[in-house]
């Protein structure tokens, strides 16, 4: 058999998922502690049952099945079809919380309609991006806008929002602006330099463009999120616009109103 349910316990939270080759290093790292173990503490520290939360870049799970037991609902965003099959496939072995998981095929867009995403090795690996970066192999799929997301799902008390997708920040932040600072829900945000230097170096052969384009892209994702009163490493340290500039190719900062 190439695949089996494998049992996963994380601090009190406990949950059944589908254990394929590719990825069942996520499973064993997460059951071992190996993997990310800050982000599980900040979804202890800032989820709760009187609110939901929305999940950007949901992939196969890994932090929907947590934070499906410590918030009122999870609405997971997943535009990738082989990593969506598997998350699905995964809310379904856990009936005790899948009432309270929204599963969307779709990627957060500008507008809504169609958008072409792209892949790096293959889908499903979860670094597939709404930016090519390293090749231009791509399928098209579902775009939603931050305000359809909400209405066609009827969703409420929204206070927290995990952003892991790959690069396509850069771009969706000012297209979400409005939306983050008229409800502030705690931004819980990945950022891939990295990738956006790949996209850029893809897209153009001039070294000096690549340059401005990076750092204007990188100025226009903080400027849009400067009505949060307190930004945080993933240790909870506080930090500054300065660090979250200096970062070369993956870094994760929580932007909020709470104090930690």
């Amino acid at each position: 058999m190439s695949s089996n349910v494998k049992t996963i316990l994380k601090n009190d939270v406990n949950y059944s998922v589908i254990s394929k080759p590719a990825t069942e290093w996520i499973w064993n790292a997460i059951h071992q502690n190996k993997w990310e173990e800050q982000t599980f503490k900040i979804f202890d520290r800032f989820l709760n049952p009187e609110n939901s939360y929305i999940d950007l870049g949901a992939w196969i799970g890994p932090t929907v099945l947590y934070g499906a037991h410590k918030a009122k609902h999870v609405y997971g965003v997943e535009p990738d079809p082989v990593a969506f099959n598997e998350l699905i496939i995964n809310i379904q072995l856990n009936p005790f919380i899948a009432k309270k998981v929204t599963c969307i095929n779709a990627a957060l867009a500008e507008e809504s309609g169609t958008i072409s995403l792209y892949m790096r090795s293959e889908f499903g690996d979860s670094t597939s991006s709404l930016l090519p970066t390293i090749a231009e192999n791509s399928c098209k799929v579902k775009a939603i806008t931050i305000h359809d997301l909400i209405n066609e799902n009827r969703i409420e008390n929204i206070n927290f929002i995990k952003m892991d997708i790959e690069g396509g920040e850069y771009f969706l932040i000012p297209t979400v602006h409005d939306f983050l600072q008229s409800q502030k829900p705690t931004l819980y945000l990945s950022i891939h330099p990295g990738f956006l230097k790949e996209h850029v170096m893809l897209m153009s052969s001039n070294q000096g463009e690549t340059s401005d384009h990076f750092n204007i892209q990188t100025e226009k994702l903080l400027d849009c999120l400067q009505f949060y009163k307190y930004i945080y490493d993933v240790f909870g340290n506080p930090v500054k616009k300065d660090a979250i500039l200096d970062v070369t190719y993956t870094g994760e900062f929580l932007f909020t109103n709470e104090c930690w």
